[in-house]
């Protein structure tokens, strides 16, 4: 007989039988605690895998919806203050919204007409003559524009992503004082706009905010009209005679050079 079968064991049948009994009621006590525990692990797996889908979904839309409303040249104020409020909390999308109008209502306050009506393309004229904004329409224009921009700048700034953002709120903010001879106001934030440049590393934006800087004391300064002694001949130009302005009697009890009294008869004393 071959040694192998010798070295059975006796009594290995019932002791893989007891494995066997011990590994089934393992299963009955653990199995659906185990499954359930898998089938929920699977369920958030799915979920988080959906809700990720949805977010790119989202994401997507809201830069083609932002994309659309701005391609043509004339975007509406109207749509891009709903896309603002739709897709807020997505990416940058709303601040790129409220900076666009921002710029519409700039715009509207310069040119003194509404945002999106037609120019002619000659005059730079409105076509129709209801776009021409009057002052007060100007100005509400022009303090909407600012609202926008400290709403941008209040999204931005707590975030360094968008540090980017934060500065090109900054300078609407600013140009919206400028626009209000708020020169103090504008040379403070554009102030800021040189400080962040220069933590972010982006020189032609702090450049810039020193240009507003520098330019917003020219602004400030009386301007005179220059006399004809200012003026300085080109060669073989002559300089014209400027216009005297009609001298004004101080009343009209001064008599005029016409209603003199005529010369004495007396003779004048001799001139030394």
């Amino acid at each position: 007989m071959d040694d192998r079968q010798t070295d059975i064991k006796a009594g290995a049948g019932l002791e893989d039988s007891r494995i066997n009994k011990e590994f089934i009621d393992f299963l009955n006590k653990w199995s659906s605690p185990v499954i359930m525990v898998i089938a929920v692990a699977a369920l958030v797996w799915a979920g988080l895998g959906w809700m990720e889908q949805k977010k790119i979904e989202k994401l997507d839309q809201a830069f083609g919806e932002l994309q659309a409303a701005t391609m043509g040249g004339n975007p509406s104020p109207a749509s891009l203050n709903a896309l603002a409020e739709t897709f807020a909390g997505v990416r940058a999308v709303p601040e790129i919204a409220k900076l666009t109008t921002t710029d519409l209502y700039l715009s509207a306050y310069l040119q003194g007409v509404q945002p999106g009506a037609q120019l002619d393309q000659f005059t730079g004229e409105p076509i129709n003559e209801a776009d021409k904004l009057d002052e007060n329409q100007r100005q509400l224009y022009l303090d909407q524009a600012g609202t926008l921009a400290q709403e941008v700048i209040a999204l931005s700034e707590s975030d360094e992503g968008k540090a980017l953002l934060t500065m090109h709120g900054l300078i609407r903010a600013g140009s919206v004082a400028e626009c209000k001879r708020d020169f103090d106001g504008a040379k403070a934030y554009y102030a800021r706009v040189i400080s962040l440049a220069d933590q972010v590393q982006i020189p032609s934006l702090s450049a810039f905010g020193q240009m507003r800087i520098d330019a917003l004391d020219t602004f400030n300064q009386d301007m005179t009209l220059p006399s004809k002694n200012d003026l300085v001949a080109l060669p073989g130009e002559e300089i014209p005679d400027l216009p005297e302005l009609p001298v004004i009697p101080e009343s009209e009890d001064a008599p005029s050079a016409d209603s003199q009294e005529p010369a004495s008869d007396q003779p004048e004393a001799d001139q030394p």
